[in-house]
């Protein structure tokens, strides 16, 4: 007999039952907790709205692609593990398409609040794919190829919930290209920043040569005899 299923594990896949077989829009917290099979009160203990089961959803997509990451596979150049990664986590979303739809038709029946807190799960999503992938992700350099590979994605998101073939080879091809002219911005953003930092290091340098120049001054002029006389007149 299969394990029964935590209660935060059934709200979500009951939220997505539920948007694959209706509008995602109309779909209530109360739906959800009754064709969960979850106390109302239990419900509430863990999501507070459907933004929150979203939100859940994404970290679970999340953890399927992360964990099921082979160490050996980071030998491989990172364009080609990159594209790995991403298409492992359409792979994951395949079974929840029809309810993708749904919530992508509705906007994600989402409110401003809401709509920020998604778009840093978005970006801290594509962080972790990108980690996975051997590519960097601090610093400026790093939150840019985060932007870039959140904006990469969510056009190749949209070609995939059409996409018909078995393989989704479309939305690979997609993928592929997007990545290509990703990785040329990507080349000219770190020459551009690395050339920008060395500009400040030299600035740098110099202001602190000037800095010392006017404390060698001042203290020129507080020890000069002129200065000495001043300071012991009546």
């Amino acid at each position: 007999m299969p394990a029964k299923k935590d209660p935060q594990t059934r709200l979500i896949d009951a939220a997505m039952d539920l948007a694959a077989a209706g509008r995602w829009h109309d779909v209530t917290m109360i739906d959800i907790a009754q064709s969960a099979g979850v106390d109302i009160g239990v419900a509430f203990d863990h999501f507070k709205s459907k933004a929150d089961i979203l939100h859940q959803f994404v970290r679970r997509i999340d953890w399927i692609v992360l964990a099921d990451l082979d160490p050996a596979d980071f030998n491989e150049p990172g364009h080609d593990r990159l594209i790995a990664v991403m298409m492992a986590r359409f792979d994951a979303l395949a079974p929840y398409r029809p309810a993708l739809r749904s919530i992508v038709a509705s906007g994600g029946d989402l409110g401003p609040a809401d709509t920020l807190r998604a778009i840093k799960t978005h970006f801290g999503s594509m962080r972790w794919m990108l980690d996975a992938s051997g590519f960097t992700t601090g610093g400026l350099h790093g939150s840019l190829r985060v932007a870039g590979m959140g904006t990469i994605y969510a056009r190749c998101f949209k070609q995939w919930l059409v996409d018909e073939t078995a393989d989704f080879g479309p939305t690979m091809a997609a993928l592929d290209r997007a990545l290509a002219r990703g990785s040329e911005w990507d080349k000219r953003i770190g020459t551009g920043i690395s050339r920008l930092s060395r500009a400040c290091g030299k600035i740098q340098k110099k202001c602190d040569r000037f800095a010392q120049k006017c404390r060698r001054a001042d203290h020129a002029e507080q020890t000069s005899p002129s200065a000495e006389n001043n300071s012991t007149a009546p």
